[in-house]
């Protein structure tokens, strides 16, 4: 299942055209004919992404039959071709999903399509648990997937107000969509080689329990940035948007208000987690996973720098998509820059760091544009770094409090972290 989902956001980001953000920053976005238009094209895109997870599994299939994958390999699992193609299916149920989600941003409206993404995702889960019990097999997650777009675009029409959808594409409005999407498509492209560059490169260099233990470390950072991505890009760049078009010359303080409790939060968790790195892993694993903390406390600092490919999306907002475009080149090149580099002269140590300071040399780029579009303060970025410091010695105590739960007896870990 994981395998399946790979392909399909690896298939629907390197085709993804931006419709949902091109058509909230966009000045047209309330017209029907614009609206339809995306709609259109939204529902072309979930077909051409099920066609080529089609043709993948196909290629998976014929790779099989010919013996050409590893023995015992997920690639060599008989129902993995199956399992692309029917899950990838969501992608075209996901396409009929209604224009009202685009107005309800526009206009910040954001309490129902929280809840409809809240109540797709419990039933999803419920219908997956209730499945896996029954019948202890993959496909529960695949029906739940199912489901869970099914109902996800049934209740984009049937709880959100405003105008239905029908099939159209006026000229000069897919002229404008592209327009904005091209470069959406382009820097999607660069974000995935810069988000999958690390393991790309790993795997061919260190075994699978190395890499197993840096990917935990991995997930346990990215958390956060995945979070805090997630909320910039539905509330900050809908908010940002409406105030480019409306006052953009308060565009400046509002882009900052909407920052500063990113910036704490992720300056804190980088300080904190660099202090509790052993211990936090201690307490959620056993000792099999002990490697795991010196791994996770390098990829703390990675937050100082990725909090910035969350704000960069502060230029769909402003109708500029190149930047991000030029911003997620600078990132994918630097890793595969940076990370052999780094393996080379300090073996895994100096891969880890390469990972967690490859964000700075598109730092300085974001810096510039910053510069360009009068959004830079400089005294807010230096004085945003003071939250390091509070978040170390909040992970001390935070370590200090911990430590007698895992140097207790019959803690999985025992005491060897704490020692």
């Amino acid at each position: 299942m994981a395998v399946a989902t790979m392909v399909q956001v690896a298939v629907a980001m390197l085709s993804d055209l931006g419709l949902r953000p091109a058509a909230i920053q966009s000045p047209l976005g309330d017209q029907r004919n614009y609206l339809d238009s995306a709609w259109t094209l939204q529902f072309l895109h979930g077909l051409l992404i099920w066609a080529a997870c089609l043709c993948v599994g196909y290629l998976i299939s014929v790779a099989q039959s010919q013996d050409l994958m590893a023995a015992g390999s997920v690639y060599n699992e008989s129902a993995l071709p199956a399992v692309i193609a029917v899950s990838s299916f969501s992608s075209v149920i996901a396409g009929l999903q209604s224009t009202k989600v685009i107005t309800a941003y526009r206009r910040l409206e954001l309490g129902r399509l929280t809840a409809i993404e809240l109540v797709a995702q419990c039933a999803g889960l419920g219908v997956a648990v209730v499945l896996a019990v029954q019948t202890r097999s993959v496909w529960s997650f695949v029906f739940a997937t199912l489901c869970s777009a099914a109902l996800t675009t049934a209740l984009s029409f049937l709880w959100l107000s405003g105008r239905g959808n029908r099939f159209r594409l006026d000229r000069d409005c897919v002229r404008d969509l592209i327009r904005f999407g091209k470069w959406v498509m382009l820097s999607s492209t660069f974000t995935v080689v810069a988000s999958n560059g690390d393991r790309i490169l790993l795997a061919g260099w260190v075994g699978p329990a190395t890499l197993g233990l840096y990917i935990l470390s991995f997930n346990l950072v990215s958390m956060l940035e995945g979070a805090g991505s997630r909320l910039f890009h539905s509330v900050a760049v809908p908010a940002l948007s409406q105030i480019r078009r409306e006052s953009p010359e308060g565009l400046a303080q509002a882009y900052w208000r909407l920052r500063l409790p990113f910036d704490v939060l992720f300056v804190t968790a980088a300080g904190a987690i660099f202090a509790t790195g052993d211990v936090l892993v201690a307490v959620l694993y056993d000792s099999r996973y002990e490697a795991a903390g010196s791994m996770l406390k390098i990829l703390s600092f990675s937050l100082l720098f990725s909090r910035f490919g969350i704000f960069a999306n502060v230029y769909f907002a402003m109708g500029e998509p190149r930047i991000l475009t030029a911003f997620n080149f600078v990132r994918g090149l630097s890793i595969f820059l940076l990370l052999p580099i780094g393996y080379l002269l300090f073996d895994m140590d100096g891969a880890v760091w390469a990972v967690a300071l490859h964000g700075a040399p598109s730092f300085l780029l974001l810096l510039f544009f910053q510069v360009r579009h009068r959004l830079n303060n400089l005294k807010l970025e230096l004085l945003v770094l003071l939250a390091w410091p509070l978040g170390y010695v909040a992970g001390l105590s935070a370590e200090w409090m911990l430590s007698p739960v895992v140097s207790c007896p019959n803690w999985p870990i025992g005491d060897s972290v704490v020692a």
